[in-house]
């Protein structure tokens, strides 16, 4: 009987199976991605102070500005404001609800203490309806905490005759700390799909308010708008100055005798970069603040 050869090393290692090598080559992608991602979180931010810093003369007044607290954060919406605000000659400087609360005294202080010139309200997630009356079950990303820090920060502001501008969430939250209520658009879906998608829609603008006057018309063809609430029973010393065709109220601004200069939009100014007539609202805010 023939006795089998036996293998020699180098013939058994070719004929042995290869270990599998793609959980090491998806971990090392899952790495790659996990460290694009942490770059873009600090080198970008850092990059775009930088580039900010660069652009703004020394005078340039400094910006408190509300971020979006929501998901869409992780997306760069609030470089976004950055971006726009520089571009009008602003240096916007994070507030945020946890470095003083709703107490007074503390944001008045703050406010103080970095030489704030102007208040940006900006966009993120529904005003709690409790604070008006409303259904609770309505409310979508609600925080509260923000909700009861803007309120006491708007006051402050008048207070103190900062400027105020409110985008989206903004002017719901402007128009309930004065007292006013809001609307849900869900309730009527050709409204909630008008004003929640990237085609934008056209409003029309009243005759000797703020906005006509910085835009120079009393029509936009074309806001790029991404809201769910919107403004019903209007808030006091507010008056109405932009609505679309369906009648939503799209603006409201201040209308008592001492009021600081007061704008709050249901669109978003700081997406529209090259827009002429955007700009100039975001151009005049600053020009306020400083």
């Amino acid at each position: 009987m023939m006795e089998t050869p036996k293998k020699t090393n180098t013939e058994a290692e070719v004929a042995a199976p290869k270990p599998r090598r793609w959980p090491r080559r998806v971990a090392i992608g899952a790495g790659l991605m996990v460290l694009a991602c942490l770059g873009y979180r600090i080198v970008f931010p850092f990059a775009l102070d930088q580039w900010a810093e660069s652009r703004l003369p020394a005078d340039a007044p400094n910006i408190a500005f509300s971020p979006n607290d929501t998901w869409l954060r992780e997306l760069g919406i609030n470089e976004a404001y950055k971006i726009s605000i520089t571009r009008a000659g602003g240096r916007l400087v994070p507030f945020h609800p946890e470095q003083t609360g709703a107490d007074s005294a503390r944001i008045e202080a703050w406010l103080e203490k970095n030489n704030i010139g102007g208040i940006i309200l900006g966009g993120g997630g529904d005003v709690d309806p409790r604070l008006y009356g409303g259904n609770p079950a309505e409310g979508a990303e609600v925080n509260r905490q923000r909700d009861d820090f803007e309120i006491a920060l708007i006051q402050a502001a008048v207070k103190k005759q900062l400027p105020i501008l409110g985008i989206c969430r903004g002017c719901q939250i402007l128009n309930v700390a004065r007292g006013g209520t809001l609307r849900n658009l869900d309730d009527n879906k050709t409204l909630a799909d008008l004003h929640f998608n990237s085609d934008g829609h056209p409003v029309s603008l009243a005759e000797g308010s703020r906005l006509a006057n910085i835009a120079e018309t009393q029509r936009l063809a074309n806001v790029g708008s991404y809201h769910r609430q919107a403004v019903l029973k209007l808030g006091r010393n507010l008056r109405i100055t932009a609505t679309d065709r369906s009648g939503v109220i799209e603006a409201i601004e201040g209308n008592a005798p001492g009021d600081p200069w007061l704008v709050a939009v249901q669109w978003h100014p700081e997406l529209a970069l090259g827009n002429e007539q955007q700009e100039k609202l975001l151009r005049a805010f600053v020009r306020e603040a400083k």
